[in-house]
């Protein structure tokens, strides 16, 4: 990250140091007064339910050298803190991640779509960090208070940046992409996610696309060519539109006619694609295709949607002119992050996959298809929760996803949450024969440990807010409690 100085920050900002020593030096930035250092700038924000500058102190107990404030004063047992005066933290902070950022000529790898967006992050980074210095988007850092501080990530020595952009509102992608300013772009699907906020997936399709809006011509944008909406988009598509017949706004019409465009899939017609896909439990090999290229690829992650992921993350590094073999050896050591479909085997049997962090339709597909592709010799147990923020979809969404549960080789559904019960409604009437209610995770967490059994496979889903994550670390406990037992019988 590069150093400034509290007057060099207050100047990028638009704000005014009105206490404490302006040419201190600045590492680092935090929004959580627990956070920080004594080369911290403490960003406190002003949210629905909490109004952080209420927590100024308590940064500075924790060491914290400096803050902004929107109150334009000085709180109280905070001696020795520097004070930057803004109008709005929020906005200074994306105006300092813009003005930065502006300073680098680095190219910059924007990633977005409804679901896939971290994993393909974390894909294009293993395929290029062997060859280009890069720097990524940390944890949940993909949205308007997390960009501009990845953007104060670079420094003379990084050569690539690779920044996940998440957006769930109108407008949001506009100001994402004027802080980032991405050189190339993939949209990994539009689908359902957040379509309570946007009204319709056409919407959906606008917000993300506005990532073009600040390429020149040299600009690249990978479209995802197995999803529909986007293949109208692809230069070649059997369903290619006019330009002129897509929603878009005024400034992505013209980034569009400007820049290039590419797909990737499994179909012919992609320019770049995956060739010879095969699949087991423990890895998938497929061909890299462009041109007259072909490079052996291989992710220890199943699924089609990992593969695609892949083929997004092979071409991007083509693009960016890092070496394709480098890319190849990077993406064959790829992990899933935390609770992102990450599979293990726990010590009483049972095959667990953990794919708890967020979900949409689309996701929760993917995960039911990396369920029914497992070769255990116990049942299939499909744990789902609420999918959140579908607004007057909801119901039509869930339903959805209890068609696709009963179409699966699933043998166990249970679900989590009051939205989900239209899952177990619609799966049960499609002919589901083992399906188990439950409104909270307390109920369904002592019917799934009573249920569960050795060769079991247990998918966890739902959205973040329903905290599946728990019940998969309840398995894992119940795991390690079993072995002890029965070591202590031995």
């Amino acid at each position: 990250m590069g150093l400034l100085t509290v007057g060099e920050i207050a100047e990028m900002m638009g704000g005014t140091v009105i206490d404490g020593d302006p040419c201190i030096t600045i590492s680092d930035y935090s929004y959580k007064s627990n956070e920080g250092d004594a080369q911290t700038l403490f960003l406190p924000i002003v949210g629905k339910k909490v109004d952080a500058h209420d927590y100024i102190a308590d940064a500075a107990a924790h060491g914290m050298i400096a803050t902004t404030t929107e109150r334009n004063r000085v709180e109280e047992n905070t001696a020795g803190m520097t004070y930057i005066a803004v109008e709005s933290t929020r906005e200074a902070v994306q105006q300092l991640g813009r003005r930065y950022r502006s300073c680098f000529d680095v190219p910059c790898i924007g990633i977005s779509g409804s679901v896939g967006k971290t994993s393909t992050k974390e894909m294009i980074y293993s395929a290029v960090a062997g060859s280009l210095n890069t720097v990524k988007t940390e944890g949940n850092r993909n949205g308007q208070l997390g960009v501009p501080l990845m953007c104060l990530r670079l420094d003379e020595d990084v050569e690539c940046l690779v920044l996940e952009m998440g957006v769930s509102e109108k407008g949001e992608m506009e100001r994402l992409a004027s802080i980032a300013k991405p050189t190339a772009a993939v949209l990994t699907n539009i689908g359902m996610s957040h379509i309570g906020n946007f009204g319709a997936i056409e919407n959906t399709r606008r917000e993300k696309l506005a990532i073009i809006n600040e390429m020149d011509e040299n600009g690249v944008l990978l479209l995802n060519g197995e999803d529909e909406l986007l293949a109208e988009l692809a230069p070649g598509s059997p369903c290619q539109k006019d330009l002129n017949e897509v929603l878009m706004y005024e400034k992505t019409q013209e980034a569009m006619g400007r820049i290039k465009r590419y797909s990737y899939g499994l179909s012919k017609w992609c320019d770049f694609r995956a060739e010879n896909v095969c699949r087991n439990e423990e890895e998938t090999e497929f061909e890299w295709v462009y041109k007259e290229q072909r490079k052996r690829v291989v992710i220890y992650a199943p699924g089609r949607h990992n593969v695609l992921n892949a083929v997004a993350a092979m071409s991007l590094a083509y693009l960016s002119g890092a070496d394709i073999d480098k890319a190849v050896k990077g993406l064959a050591e790829y992990e899933p992050p935390a609770m992102r479909g990450n599979r293990e085997i726990l010590k009483n049997g049972v095959y667990l996959i953990d794919d708890s962090y967020n979900a949409s339709p689309d996701s929760m597909k993917s995960g039911i298809e990396i369920l029914d592709g497992l070769e255990n010799k116990g049942r299939k147990i499909a744990v789902l929760a609420d999918m959140l923020e579908l607004g007057d979809y909801s119901e039509y969404c869930h339903r959805l996803v209890g068609k696709y549960v009963a179409a699966s080789k699933t043998d166990i559904l249970c679900t989590v949450g009051k939205e989900a019960r239209y899952i177990a409604e619609e799966a049960e009437s499609a002919g589901q024969k083992e399906v188990y209610v439950y409104d909270d995770k307390s109920s369904a967490l002592d019917f799934i440990l009573g249920a569960v059994r050795e060769g079991d496979a247990v998918l966890c889903k739902g959205s973040r807010g329903m905290e599946l994550d728990s019940i998969a670390d309840a398995l894992r406990e119940n795991a390690k409690a079993e072995e002890e037992i029965a070591a202590a019988k031995n």
